[in-house]
């Protein structure tokens, strides 16, 4: 999520017309042809898309691998084997499924998203500060969101719009189809204000890598890593409370869609200084994340570059 206030970066190189029509046309064929296949054999192609986009591009299986064992140092070759494909898998999962919501009725998508700690999202509802949901990119995090929206009233998730707009436009209907209002992420502060004035639900998922100029550095996984400190920044600001939430894959097309504890504003005391509020907030999102992930490491993203940005040696400092 960007910083307030966003900072400019610099311009992507101009797409074809005709390169995001030939993208939109492969996204909409793929996704006819799982819908005619029985789940299970959708499923099955689901997990093998997964693991042939991984073995295709070379790059992204080396940083997958990478992480892996730097995030398990103790793991053998089999079972750093197994957390990979695992991975992949995982991620063709979650995208023939979500592609599959596009067809369900409401009644269908809560049959197969069952709902547990439904009481924390309450509890911290009825502060009537505006809630935080707290995710990341694992398991079904996308049929989260959507799960989420129909628990009383719609959530707002903060997206990174794709860079081909007749993409984004078909991901936005199914996002929304339940009454989701997405938040684009590039000039994201102003609607999150506005939506927490409103008291209502805002959803962001800060797992992912960012740029030196907008990171704090907190522990993760043993390493410190790159995180924003914009959720940090808009709690201390509002007070509203932050709740975890993840969606747990259960197999055969089912998830537990899982809403912890709320974490409070109240447990960051600005006595020390803003800054170092915001640091121990964002540590305690990120520590709230790993141990969410090490329930079921292969259901995570582990092919994002998630430590590509590293913090700035000290001037003098040994090499």
């Amino acid at each position: 999520m960007s910083e307030t206030p966003p900072k400019k970066r610099a311009r992507r190189s101009r797409r074809s017309t005709a390169r995001n029509r030939a993208e939109l046309v492969a996204f909409r064929a793929a996704a006819a042809a799982l819908s005619t296949l029985p789940r299970p054999a959708a499923h099955r192609t689901a997990r093998a898309l997964g693991r042939w986009i991984l073995s295709a591009i070379p790059r992204r299986r080396e940083i997958l691998r990478r992480n892996l064992a730097a995030a398990f140092p103790d793991a053998g070759g089999a079972e750093l084997d197994a957390l990979a494909r695992g991975s992949a898998e995982s991620l063709g999962t979650a995208f023939a499924e979500f592609l599959e919501v596009a067809g369900l009725s409401g009644e269908e998508i809560r049959r197969r998203i069952a709902v547990e700690g439904e009481s924390n999202l309450k509890s911290a509802r009825s502060l009537g500060r505006g809630v935080f949901l707290l995710s990341a990119h694992l398991g079904g995090w996308e049929l989260g969101a959507i799960r989420a929206g129909m628990l009383g009233e719609p959530i707002a998730p903060v997206v990174r719009p794709l860079d081909n707009p007749l993409l984004e436009r078909e991901l936005t209907r199914r996002r929304t189809r339940f009454g989701n209002r997405p938040i684009a992420k590039r000039e994201a502060a102003r609607d999150v204000l506005r939506a927490l004035r409103r008291r209502e639900t805002v959803a962001i998922l800060i797992d992912q890598n960012v740029l030196p100029r907008e990171a704090v550095f907190v522990p993760f996984f043993g390493r410190l890593a790159a995180t924003t400190p914009a959720l940090a920044r808009f709690q201390l600001s509002t007070g509203a409370p932050v709740v975890p939430v993840f969606t747990w894959p259960q197999g055969d097309g089912r998830y537990r869609l899982i809403f912890e504890k709320p974490i409070l504003a109240e447990e960051f005391p600005l006595d020390a200084g803003r800054d170092d509020a915001v640091r121990l907030a964002t540590a305690r999102y990120m520590e709230v994340t790993e141990a969410a992930i090490r329930k079921n490491p292969a259901a995570w993203l582990w092919a994002h570059d998630r430590w590509r940005t590293r913090p700035e040696e000290p001037v003098g400092s040994p090499p």
